[in-house]
């Protein structure tokens, strides 16, 4: 089987790391894999080694892609990792260049990410094809008419989380999985090291929060609440830390959330570290605090950082939505109902003065991690899609391939 896996931007991203370690799992069971990535392939070796074949838009012309590509064969199955522009566009032209069925991959509410990305736009510029081609300033967001279209036209779907398939076309066959994280992080110590703090800077017997993931547009004001909860937790005499990895929306500044009242109680390690060192920096960690609550961007996401925090060991906490949904609050989580730094601090507040709790709590999550989040679980559900996807295009008949039943892990 050969699958070309066609993302939206590079491998420095939350979908970047899940396709590399997707892919690397599809091609430990034989898959043929090629990833083609916006215009850094190289920043894969960011996050390891890859046992696939790669392409960014600038290692060469997409007529040096086809050949080399259709000179491997036919059979190939496409899946377009979101129905963002730059992924319709490409996948569109490989899937008329190679008589190739596709699938739409859904991480996310599309609706909610362009409202929340254009609101300094004009309905002028909106309206602009200029804007949306290469180059243009919503090249990488879901065009609200197309991406309906792509859909629509799509031989499969696949979402992150069950509630994305809210938006799959009836007609369409639907498959769920899961993101899992890399193995050695279920190996790591559930406590966090001394001699891992003091190598940031941090004293011994400060508690840390470790919150590794982007600032944009849809979490700004959720991520300002958790930093006003670690200032709130130090005015009560702890005297915590958070450490910061991921990068700021280019007009969300670092520095505006950074500059809110913390001194040096946030250590930015988004330009010190890469992703694969993620795990090593989990080593300083007590606590990790997914914040947020339930909202029409949240309800339809399932953050990549999560599997990471279940697996670590540490007691980890998070909005009653997505993955919430199918935690225990106070045996595997403790569960936000507003998320606002009030209940963040109030939580971390418990956590801190019954560490028992916290580890039984932590050591649950790990449990939860082990049974439901792995990579080549994933990797086995999807391949079976795949065949069924094939199958249906090669017969070319009228038939509708029925949703999985066991799509979720």
């Amino acid at each position: 089987m050969k699958v070309v896996i066609v993302n939206y931007w590079n491998f420095d991203t939350p979908s970047g790391m899940h396709i590399f370690h997707l892919a690397n799992a599809l091609a430990k069971r034989r898959v043929d894999v090629t990833v083609y990535c916006r215009d850094q392939s190289s920043t894969a070796l960011s996050l390891g080694k890859p046992k696939f074949r790669c392409y960014g838009a600038t290692d060469s012309r997409m007529e040096h892609v086809y050949r080399d590509l259709a000179a491997r064969g036919n059979d190939y199955v496409l899946h377009a990792w979101t129905p963002r522009e730059s992924t319709r566009v490409v996948t569109e032209l490989l899937a008329q260049r190679l008589d190739a069925p596709y699938i739409v991959h859904m991480e996310d509410n599309e609706d909610a990410v362009y409202a929340a990305s254009t609101t300094a736009c004009t309905p002028d510029e909106l309206a602009k094809d200029a804007a949306w081609s290469p180059g243009g300033k919503l090249f990488f967001l879901s065009h609200p008419v197309r991406y309906k279209e792509f859909l629509a036209s799509a031989q499969g779907y696949t979402s992150i989380i069950e509630s994305l398939q809210d938006f799959k076309p009836a007609h369409v066959s639907g498959h769920v999985f899961w993101p899992s994280c890399e193995p050695e992080v279920f190996a790591l110590p559930s406590k966090s090291s001394p001699e891992a703090k003091i190598r940031w800077g941090i004293p011994p017997e400060s508690p840390v929060i470790f919150y590794p993931g982007n600032v944009h547009h849809n979490n700004a004001d959720e991520v300002k609440e958790l930093y006003i909860a670690v200032r709130m937790l130090r005015e009560q005499g702890i005297p915590a830390r958070i450490i910061k990895f991921g990068r700021y929306s280019r007009d969300i500044p670092g520095q505006t959330l950074a500059a809110y009242g913390f001194g040096d109680s946030l250590i930015d390690l988004t330009t010190v570290i890469t992703p694969s060192q993620v795990p090593e920096v989990l080593r300083a960690a007590d606590y990790l605090v997914q914040p947020g609550r339930d909202t029409p961007f949240n309800h339809y996401r399932f953050p990549c950082k999560l599997p990471l925090f279940m697996a670590s060991g540490r007691p980890v906490m998070l909005p009653d939505t997505n993955l919430g949904r199918h935690l225990e609050h106070e045996k595997n989580c403790l569960i936000l109902q507003k998320g606002d730094a009030k209940e963040i601090c109030k939580q971390l507040l418990f956590l801190a003065r019954n560490p028992d709790v916290a580890e039984s709590i932590g050591q649950a999550g790990r449990e939860f991690a082990k049974e439901h989040f792995s990579w080549d679980a994933s990797a086995a559900g999807l391949i079976e899609f795949y065949r069924r996807v094939l199958e249906d295009w090669k017969g070319r008949n009228s038939s509708v391939i029925s949703p999985l039943k066991n799509s979720s892990p």
